[in-house]
């Protein structure tokens, strides 16, 4: 269906002709069949002879009802049915017709019941009206059972089972709806795992706009909404809005885990032993959550600390770090715009926790990525370029992505920064628990307008800046190459390449001044630090390293001939400035 960059051509489920046509009432019909087969109740009294009704107490009777009703849907209930009910031969004939007229029954049927008392299911005969009361059938259905029984051959419900389609959704039309869903270019999850092909698309669209947008693409083809609906609901794997991909997995795991042993616990078949073990388990997770929990606010109380030592002392500033929620190019109102692919931004921001300055960096995807080169080079940058020359102790808040902040790139840098430029006495770095990483740069992407119309990068510079009054508006740097440098190759020249202790597990690093080879590092906020050296590359003892990095692209990053296509198309719909930017766009 549908990406941004890489992944635009994705592999999609054939178009199916059994397509199942919904009736005109819409999914109330198939609401309606699920509540008559869970709605019977329980018929009068029989009045017999064998006193049926009060061979079954009234108890026993409502758990029959409770119970059937549970089960899906009738070919399970009728299975249930016939397994309650036996035929037996026919004892005495007495019919009042001579024998040529008279038609005589095949066979007979006794019915039953199960029921439970002291720990033992016990089955008690009982008439034929009193189990037609019992379970809420009818008696037409009964005599389907029976006709089944006597043809050996299992009940099943044919109805919507017959070839009699005449309004069956035609091959061409089928394949127009799933074009033209297909035809939609959205997104998947940045961080999500990358087994789900589940993609996104644009909050402001729904099924409702997409079905309108198809009725005036295609205005020679007559279809119902449901019909469109059904395809995008089981031929696709697409939801509307951007993922909640910072939920805490520990967290969800324990919400799962307590659902499925309260329900245990509810059970009246448990005796002691396995209600003490299910308790017992219910104790243990519930530890190990608030265990996890307290973990996750030590990181929020790291950082409001590291809030309040910034504002008393000038020597001492904290920040927090993280790439925001990408854009895209053109941003404009046009239905064109879900079809065709468009040019991402990128945007990484800086946030002082001591006066609430933020700085965006912002840049298009033909002048960089989003890399340990690229946090490195904007880190350094607001480093020597923006905070204030009198910090001389910096904390830093970032989330624990490998490829962006948690790596050995930043932590050679910062020791670089520390012990070669000499711009800081100690840095210290705090990554949060995965999950419960919600810092104050999600609340800066928050403020601002996703949905703002936008043509050229420097549009996304305007809305950026309006997003914030208070305290101050918000700083945008408008990346260009040149500040994007190697800095990967150029610590290798300075450093050991190979990290001397795994980076994953870490929560804190500290490095300072009084130990220039030396970084402090440990995987709990409280416990034992651990100190790694950092040794020299060969090539410093060799004195052949250079001064500073060189840039890390030689030239414009090129964008797939597909989306340069798109974005000819798209750009009709823009002004002449947007027009000569995505003409001039390297492809």
């Amino acid at each position: 269906m549908m990406s941004t960059s890489s992944e635009d051509e994705t592999q999609r489920p054939s178009t199916s002709n059994s397509v199942k046509k919904n009736q005109v009432q819409g999914r109330m019909t198939a609401v309606m069949k699920k509540l008559r087969v869970q709605s019977h109740e329980i018929g009068e009294d029989c009045n017999c002879k064998l006193k049926c009704f009060e061979k079954v107490s009234a108890e026993e009777r409502s758990s029959i009802i409770r119970q059937f009703n549970d089960l899906e849907d009738w070919n399970q209930q009728s299975l249930h049915l016939t397994g309650l009910i036996t035929i037996i031969p026919v004892y005495r004939r007495r019919s009042r017709k001579n024998e040529d007229e008279a038609q005589f029954r095949e066979c007979n049927f006794n019915y039953r019941v199960r029921v439970k008392r002291e720990d033992i299911v016990h089955e008690i005969s009982i008439c034929r009206k009193a189990f037609m009361a019992v379970h809420g059938i009818t008696r037409r259905r009964l005599m389907t059972l029976q006709k089944c029984m006597k043809s050996g051959v299992s009940p099943r419900d044919g109805r919507g089972q017959h070839g009699n389609r005449p309004w069956k959704i035609k091959e061409e039309v089928g394949k127009a709806i799933y074009d033209h869903i297909n035809s939609f270019k959205g997104r998947s999850s940045d961080y999500s795992n990358e087994k789900t092909k589940k993609l996104y698309l644009p909050e402001e669209l729904s099924v409702k706009k997409m079905y309108e947008m198809f009725k005036k693409k295609y205005q020679n083809l007559v279809i119902s909404y449901e019909t469109y609906r059904t395809v995008f609901n089981t031929k696709f794997n697409i939801a509307f809005g951007y993922p909640r991909s910072d939920t805490c997995s520990a967290c969800d795991k324990y919400t799962a885990e307590m659902k499925v042993l309260n329900a245990r616990l509810s059970e009246n078949n448990l005796d002691g032993d396995m209600k003490k073990q299910v308790l017992e388990e219910i104790n243990k997770i519930t530890y190990n959550n608030k265990i996890h929990k307290l973990k996750a606010e030590t990181f929020y109380t790291r950082k409001r600390n590291a809030r309040l030592r910034s504002r008393k002392s000038e020597e001492t500033e904290a920040i927090c770090m993280a790439y925001q929620k990408k854009l895209c190019l053109p941003n404009i109102s046009t239905n064109d715009v879900y079809y065709r692919r468009q040019l991402s931004v990128y945007s990484f921001n800086i946030h002082q926790l001591s006066d609430e300055t933020s700085v965006f960096y912002t840049y298009t995807e033909d002048i960089g990525r989003k890399g340990a080169n690229e946090v490195v080079s904007f880190l350094n940058h607001f480093v020597t370029e923006i905070m204030d020359k009198k910090v001389r102790h910096l904390e830093i808040f970032c989330d624990s992505c490998s490829g962006q902040n948690k790596n050995y790139t930043v932590l050679r840098y910062l020791n670089y920064l520390v012990n070669e430029l000499k711009l800081l006495d100690t840095v210290e770095v705090t990554f949060p628990i995965r999950g419960h990483s919600y810092m104050e740069c999600d609340k800066n992407m928050r403020l601002i307008n996703t949905k703002a119309v936008a043509e050229v990068p420097m549009d996304w510079v305007r809305i950026v800046v309006q997003a914030r009054c208070k305290p101050k508006p918000f700083d945008v740097v408008l990346v260009n190459q040149d500040m994007i440098g190697s800095w990967e190759s150029f610590l290798q020249q300075k450093y050991w390449r190979k990290c001397p202790f795994l980076t994953r597990p870490i929560r804190e690093a500290i490095i300072t001044k009084e130990h220039p080879r030396l970084i402090q590092h440990r995987d709990t906020y409280n416990g034992a630090w651990i100190s790694s050296v950092l040794r020299a590359s060969l090539r410093i003892r060799e004195q052949q390293s250079e001064e500073y990095p060189c840039p890390a692209y030689r030239g414009p990053l090129v964008i797939s001939k597909e989306k340069y296509q798109d974005l000819q198309i798209l750009k009709e719909f823009c002004g002449h400035e947007a027009r000569v930017f995505y003409t001039n766009l390297p492809h």
